[in-house]
């Protein structure tokens, strides 16, 4: 038990990190979430460097991996604090990038995808079969986080209506990963804004 230790994720859809007036919110979440690791989506940027990485995050975090933007269009960043773990890029696809983490702690190794899934074809159904070409073995720790663009049910949607077709491609393909969803608590939605009369931001 002395061994054990838990580490704290941040994990937002950025929409952009061009925006200057974004750096100094982005930080600020950084700072309150104390995280350990940092994992964005759409970022919205073709390229990313140091001297960005140090406009919006704290000088612990020294170490990153990235998916460019095309265009204006996706992006993805993970940046880690290697005092905590050292990372080994696995996996760099457009629609996702996974690391191998080892604990500087108690080198425990494991592993996170971050992903952002397209909202329309060919690309979507691309995704799903990427995500479904990955091989899990029972005892792996392994983390899925990030935009898919899909939902579970009709009624974790934001606003009436949807695609059932949705739902049943994205539980099989939760099934065929066995994959388990972590609950989320707090809200109805994962974007908030805290108003009584409107739960989501989109």
């Amino acid at each position: 038990m002395m061994n054990n230790r838990n580490w704290t994720i941040l994990c937002s859809k950025i929409r952009g990190l061009n925006a200057t007036e974004k750096h100094d919110v982005v930080r600020d979440k950084i700072e309150e979430s104390a995280c350990s690791i940092i994992c964005l989506q759409e970022t919205k940027t073709q390229v990313i460097d140091m001297p960005l990485l140090r406009k919006f995050t704290p000088r612990r975090f020294e170490n990153f991996d990235f998916i460019p933007s095309v265009g204006a269009s996706g992006g993805i960043i993970m940046v880690w604090n290697s005092s905590i773990f050292s990372g080994v890029t696995l996996d760099k696809q457009v629609f996702g990038i996974t690391i191998a983490f080892t604990s500087q702690h108690n080198l425990t190794t494991w592993k996170l995808t971050t992903v952002y899934g397209p909202c329309v074809e060919p690309g979507r159904s691309l995704f799903v079969d990427w995500l479904k070409g990955h091989q899990i073995d029972d005892d792996a720790n392994w983390l899925f986080v990030g935009d898919f663009n899909f939902y579970r049910s009709l009624e974790d949607r934001n606003k009436l209506g949807g695609n059932i077709q949705d739902t049943l491609t994205f539980n099989d393909l939760l099934g065929h990963l066995g994959l388990v969803e972590l609950p989320l608590k707090g809200h109805a939605f994962t974007w908030s804004n805290m108003q009584q009369d409107c739960n989501t931001l989109i």
